[in-house]
């Protein structure tokens, strides 16, 4: 007589193949929620995107408040909030996914470091610029560690840097920071491209406060080259150092020359190309 496996091993057998199975239905799930909600979201379907991750979130949810799902999916989420000027549900989001992540991979990791960048640029966005410089130096930390300092992911830390001191008026450590990312991001990413341009639309209004008129008005120039270049003659950004400039030159006595910028600025905000 052949020996029979008893039915409680049957019944436990069962039992964790049916949980795996499940585990497994539940992970998929969950990762469709979330590539469907950043698809949204990149189409700029906010409103689609966040629902869809909320769902995702509650999919994560079954495997622990604290499991490394739920942390990354509230990233993506406060990213979205961001996008959509919910600064404070952005805050809190990303806070909470930045507790799960921490101890999921510790606080050295690029994910606490990412974090820690996306929580300043939200108190930046609010102007709540001394609460920013806490995390920030901490992402800053951290990126110089895990990607030494030239890379483009700490030289957008310091051009954040840079922003936060230009509004406390430390004007000497603003152009060190936004020297050092522009220098980054020309050596990396090339003379015409639209993180360049935004360092310097920043670094010469830190020359015009400092007194540098001519280095300023160079930078300016330079600025609204690139802008042009790589956002448009009708785009609003390159209307926002075009004024900037204005303002400058009038300073500086050229009243014709600022006026021309002035009349261009006007011009490309009652019409507007589509790039923000």
């Amino acid at each position: 007589m052949k020996n029979r496996t008893p039915l409680s091993l049957i019944f436990a057998v069962w039992l964790a193949t049916t949980g795996l199975a499940s585990a497994q239905s539940v992970d998929e799930a969950w990762k469709n929620l979330v590539m469907e909600g950043l698809s949204e979201a990149n189409q700029n379907h906010m409103e689609k995107g966040e629902q869809l991750l909320l769902r995702a979130i509650k999919e994560a949810e079954r495997f622990g408040a604290t499991d490394v799902r739920v942390g990354t999916t509230l990233n993506s989420l406060g990213l979205i909030y961001k996008e959509q000027k919910r600064l404070a549900d952005a805050d809190a989001t990303f806070r909470r996914a930045l507790v799960i992540l921490d101890k999921a991979f510790g606080s050295d990791s690029m994910d606490v470091g990412n974090l820690n960048f996306n929580i300043a640029s939200v108190l930046v966005a609010q102007s709540k610029y001394e609460q920013a410089l806490i995390p920030l130096r901490r992402a800053q930390q951290i990126f110089e560690q895990q990607l030494g300092g030239e890379s483009l992911k700490t030289a957008s830390v310091h051009c954040m840097v840079g922003e936060v001191l230009f509004h406390q008026k430390d004007y000497a450590g603003a152009e060190a920071a936004l020297k050092r990312c522009s220098r980054v991001r020309e050596a990396r990413a090339g003379i015409t491209s639209v993180e360049l341009g935004d360092a310097l639309h920043v670094l010469a209004q830190v020359y015009q406060q400092e007194g540098k008129y001519a280095i300023a008005d160079s930078t300016f120039k330079l600025a609204e080259k690139i802008r042009e270049k790589t956002q448009g003659i009708m785009s609003l950004p390159l209307a926002d150092t075009l004024e900037l400039h204005a303002g400058l030159l009038k300073q500086l006595g050229r009243e014709e020359d600022a006026g021309r910028s002035l009349r261009l600025a006007a011009a490309i905000r009652r019409n507007p190309s589509k790039v923000k």
